[in-house]
Order: structure tokens, then C-alpha cells, then sequence
């Protein structure tokens, strides 16, 4: 009988009604009064709370406000800080490689360094290429190019007597399509080949140039012994980089293809101490 006496005391004293009032100090009218209790009190103040506690958090979700917080950031601010880093990284490292190049470049105009003396511009490349083992799909790669390549013909160009004796490889299997007409301006020869066919060095060098064309296509320049430089225009993917040697017969790129998967023509031009000459007078296609 006692806990009910108390517990009923308990509800009566915090549902008990007090009278807040405000009374004119000069005439002690009453000017506002209100009536509440100790429960209506904490209801008003929870309701308070709640108000308080979802405007803080809408202001903090939908507003800049939260990229003041401590430890907090936009994800998307976050996102496109680390893809400036990497870009800075690789515009920074495309830099060093083009220093590198533009001084093997002059060192070789000048006549100061050899081609064979020119240091690899890639210093992330750390393996050697007989620390690689071949696998089996390029030990069948190999044996299908060298059948393939087997009764590939070659000629020699005419050379006087202060220079040497060389022999030219044919760039890509397939058939000439535009002949070499230096009078309208075609200094090279096109050579239609199937789609993603690789594009070989006609002869030993050190590849000084690579880019891009204005149809999309890509090319790249080899410089050879004796003042020989060959251009491979309308590559579609390069797989040399300016300052590495190659060999006669190496892959320096793959043919090009267009929106509908067709081979577009590859144009080979043979350059001879500054001046075009036909590649057809060179190599046997």
C-alpha cells in the first residue's frame, strides 16, 4: 500500500500544474501567464532536443558546412585530389622522359654520342630482358613469325663506296596501294595489310620520334646507320618509345583499323640524309 501511495505521489508531483506568470511591475497586472508541469517541461524540452539535433544534421549533410568538420571531406573532393596527384605525377614524369629524349636527340644531330651509346629514357623498367622467360604462347608466336618469314625476300640498295652494304625488310605483309609520287607531294608508299598486323623496322636503328596524326593514327620515326631515317604513319598502337634500339625485323607497332574494324593502308617513308627516296628501291614487297 506504501509503493502505491508513493508511486502515486510520484506522477501527482510531476503532473502538478504550476503558473508561470508576468505581472506589470507598476500595477502588478498580470500581462502573460502559462500553466505547466514538470512532465510537459521535459516533453518540451526532448521536442527541443530532437528539433535541434535534425537541424544540426541537415545542415551538416546537405550544406559546405561539413568541410569544416575535422576529418571530414566531400568524396568527390577526395577523389579528384588523388587524380591530380597521379596527373601530376605522370605529367612530371613525361617531362623527364622528353628532357631525356630532346638530349639523346641533339647528342646525335651534333654527332656527340653513337646510337648504340644512348641510355634507355624508361628508368622504371628495372628487368632485364633475359631475366624474362619466354612463354609458350610467344615460343609459338616466334616458330609461326620466323616460318612465315622464311622465304621473305630482300634487296640491296645501290651504294657507293663510302657506304655500307645494308639489307631492307619489308614493314607489314601486304600489297602496295599507293605508289611513291614525290611530284604530288606522296613521299612514302602505302601498303594495305590485314587489321592489328605488326608493323616492323626495315632496318636496324634507334627510334627518335613518336605521335599522333590529325585522322587519329599514330606514327613513328627510326633513325638507321649511314643518315637512313624510316616513317611509319597510320600505326594504331605503338609499342617503342623514343630512344630504344631495334632490331631489322622487330615489332615497333600494329597496323590501324577504322570505327568498322577495317584496315586502314600503312604509309612507309624512307628518308636518305634529308631527302625521300622510294621504298620500293629498297624493299621487295
Amino acid at each position: 500500500m506504501a509503493k502505491k501511495t508513493r508511486g502515486k505521489t510520484f506522477w501527482q508531483h510531476i503532473r502538478f500544474q504550476y503558473k508561470l506568470s508576468i505581472l506589470n511591475e507598476k500595477t502588478l497586472e498580470e500581462v502573460w501567464a502559462y500553466k505547466l508541469s514538470l512532465l510537459s517541461a521535459f516533453w518540451a524540452g526532448l521536442a527541443l532536443f530532437i528539433v535541434a539535433v535534425l537541424i544540426v544534421s541537415t545542415l551538416i549533410v546537405y550544406t559546405p558546412i561539413k568541410n569544416f568538420l575535422p576529418g571530414y571531406m566531400d568524396v568527390r573532393a577526395r577523389n579528384d585530389i588523388q587524380n591530380n596527384v597521379l596527373r601530376l605525377d605522370s605529367l612530371e614524369e613525361l617531362v623527364l622522359m622528353q628532357d631525356k629524349y630532346l638530349a639523346n636527340l641533339k647528342g646525335v644531330v651534333r654527332g656527340d654520342i653513337k646510337l648504340d651509346s644512348i641510355s634507355i629514357i624508361d628508368s622504371l623498367v628495372s628487368v632485364k630482358p633475359e631475366d624474362v622467360k619466354a612463354s609458350k604462347a610467344e615460343l609459338n608466336y616466334r616458330a609461326q613469325y620466323e616460318e612465315d618469314e622464311k622465304y621473305n625476300l630482300t634487296i640491296q640498295p645501290k651504294s657507293s663506296g663510302n657506304e655500307r652494304s645494308m639489307v631492307f625488310t619489308r614493314p607489314v605483309k601486304g600489297v602496295i596501294s599507293q605508289k611513291y609520287n614525290p611530284s604530288l607531294k606522296q613521299y612514302g608508299i602505302a601498303i594495305a595489310a590485314n587489321p592489328n598486323s605488326p608493323v616492323m623496322a626495315v632496318l636496324e636503328g634507334n627510334v627518335i620520334q613518336t605521335g599522333y596524326l590529325q585522322n587519329g593514327t599514330e606514327f613513328i620515326q627510326v633513325l638507321h646507320p649511314d643518315g637512313y631515317i624510316s616513317n611509319y604513319k597510320n600505326c594504331g598502337r605503338i609499342l617503342k618509345s623514343p630512344g630504344d634500339n631495334v632490331h631489322s625485323g622487330e615489332a615497333l607497332a600494329t597496323t590501324a583499323t577504322s570505327v568498322d574494324k577495317k584496315s586502314i593502308p600503312l604509309i612507309l617513308e624512307l628518308w636518305y640524309k634529308g631527302k625521300p627516296v622510294n621504298p620500293s628501291q629498297y624493299i621487295v614487297f
